[in-house]
Order: C-alpha cells, then structure tokens, then sequence
C-alpha cells in the first residue's frame, strides 16, 4: 500500500513543480523587472520563511489538526527576539530563544487539543486572540532602532555575496524533511494519525504524545521562520506575523496535502510555498495592486482543495474497483 501511496503522489507533485516553473519562466519574459537579479533574490528570502514555517504546518495538518496560531506565534518570537537583539546579542543567541519560545507556545496549544479535547481550529484561535490582546499590553506598537548585529541576517548574510543565507536554512531543513519523510517512523505515524486516530491507537500508537511532540517540532520550526521575518528591518511591531498563517496553510494544501489528514508531502509544500513567493512580486510588477494578492491566494486555495477533493474521489473509485475485480 505504502508503494502505491507514492506513486500516486509523484506525478502531482511532479505536474505543480512544473506548473510553477513555467509560471516563473513566464514572468521573467513578461514582467518588466521581474526577473532581475534583485527581485529574485529578494523572492528567495520569501519563499525561505514561507516554506519553513509551511514544513511545520505540514506535519501537523497530516495528522489531521491544523494551527491557525502561527501568525501570532510570530509576532510573540518577533518581539521576544527584538528584546534581546536591542541589546547587542546576536543571531545565535535570539533565534534559539525564539524556537523555544515557539516549541512551548505550540506545545501549548497541543495540549488545549489533546488534553482537554479542544477542537484544534478552535484552540488555536483562542491562543491567536489571548497574543493579540496580551502584547500591546507588553508593548507600545514597536521595538525601533534595532542594531546591525539584529539585522545581519537579511543585509549582511550572503553566500557568494549574493545569495541570502536564509534560503540556505530553508533548503537544509527542506532536505532534512524530505529524509525524515522517508525514512523515519514518526513520519509513518502521523499518517497513521491522520487516516484513522481509533486504529492508530489500536496498531499501539501513543496519539496524544505523538500530536504533542508534532506541535513542539513545528514550534521550533516556526522559530527559524520567525527569525527571517523579525531581522527584515530594523523595527519589530506586536503585528509583525498576523495574518501570516493563511499564507503557510495554503501553501500546504496547495502542495497537495489533504485538509482532514492522512495524506500529503514536503515536496508538495515546497512547489506550493514557492508559488505563493511569487504571487506578490509578480502583481507588483505586472502593475497590478498588491491588495489583489489576497484573492488570487484564495482562489489558489479553492482550485487546490477542489482538484484534491476530485482526486480523493477518483482514487476511491479506483480502489472499489480493485477491491471487486
């Protein structure tokens, strides 16, 4: 069954990594400036902390819950790391503060879900309204006038002095979750998860503590995320990441991973967060107003989620099929 899975993964992730590909292609010819060496690089640093993050969306949404908290998770790491950056410390010592602080705000909300039944949508809602509430308290609008050792990350840190350095920890954590995806056990739980939690549980899996530990990996995910984000500029406000969320959720379910679980891919998630990298810079130059961005990804979102739901179908007929024959 496992073989047959992957099968049926590989020509879609294969059509949409094409489909975006061509898309790109297409711009670069069409859009004045799109394809300038600037704009690509400044989309490379887009698509590092929306495929990051989406990784850690991915992995949760597998087991069938979802986390519609990371925005403001965000905006609570962005502000904790603008606290200790104000003071000279650098990135090695705010980004692991921030991926902690992620893991335990997760964590969190992963025990809301499994410890006292809270639906996932409905926790992680109430968490994003109990961080929107609590950091005006804590701040006034912004942390400002953070130094360079704050902001070396997105103007300082190139590879060939050019490429950012970001997309570096994107394409080694992207690697890293294609192993694990591959070859680990815990992977092969959260689809376990996903499709059937009663037999999940009867095959001798420990759910509850396998949901938690997903939502404190993504937390620590997040945390690198939220280090692209926070170091773009020098000011760092209490919104920084609100909002954010609907971006990686539709990154995920365009890569092809299904809303109710038990089904979908990294590789999925990378096509599908590189696509939405390029939808803001591509209106921009194509003279179109950014605040159409937000439609086309969710029309993006509809189109994904219909062609899933008519290839769940389609595949369901296949099996009846088999099974009969």
């Amino acid at each position: 069954m496992k073989d047959k899975r992957v099968k049926k993964a590989l020509p879609s992730e294969m059509t949409l990594g094409i489909f975006v590909a061509a898309i790109f292609v297409i711009l670069c010819f069409a859009a004045h400036g799109f394809g300038s060496v600037n704009n690509i690089m400044s989309i490379l640093n887009r698509f590092s902390y929306i495929l990051i993050a989406s990784i850690g969306m991915n992995i949760i949404m597998i087991t069938g819950n979802i986390d519609v908290s990371f925005g403001g998770v965000i905006s609570v790491m962005a502000i904790l790391m603008a606290f200790i950056g104000k003071k000279g410390v650098p990135i090695y010592g705010f980004m692991p503060a921030a991926m902690i602080c992620g893991a335990v705000l997760c964590t969190f909300n992963a025990l809301l879900i499994t410890k006292l039944r809270i639906p996932a949508i409905v926790a992680t809602l109430a968490t994003t309204q109990i961080y929107a509430g609590a950091l005006p308290l804590m701040v006034e609008g912004s942390i400002y006038d953070l130094p360079a050792t704050f902001t070396w990350l997105a103007f300082e840190a190139k590879v060939f002095r050019i490429v950012p350095l970001s997309f570096v920890f994107a394409l080694v954590l992207l690697a890293v979750a294609l192993l694990f995806m591959k070859y680990s056990r815990f992977f092969k739980r959260l689809y376990a998860i996903g499709n059937n939690v009663k037999s999940a549980r009867l095959a001798g899996i420990n759910v509850d503590g396998t949901v938690i530990l997903t939502y404190a990996i993504a937390g620590l995910i997040l945390g690198i995320a939220a280090t692209i984000i926070a170091t773009a500029g020098q000011r760092v406000t209490t919104t920084m990441g609100a909002g954010m969320e609907m971006t990686f959720i539709a990154a995920v379910v365009v890569g092809g991973t299904s809303v109710t679980g038990g089904s979908g891919s990294i590789l999925g998630t990378a096509f599908g967060a590189f696509l939405l990298s390029i939808i803001s810079p591509a209106l921009y130059h194509l003279g179109i107003s950014d605040s159409w961005s937000t439609a086309v990804m969710g029309a993006i979102i509809i189109i994904a989620v219909s062609v899933g739901a008519v290839r769940g179908v389609g595949h369901k007929k296949q099996d009846a099929a088999a099974k009969e024959a």
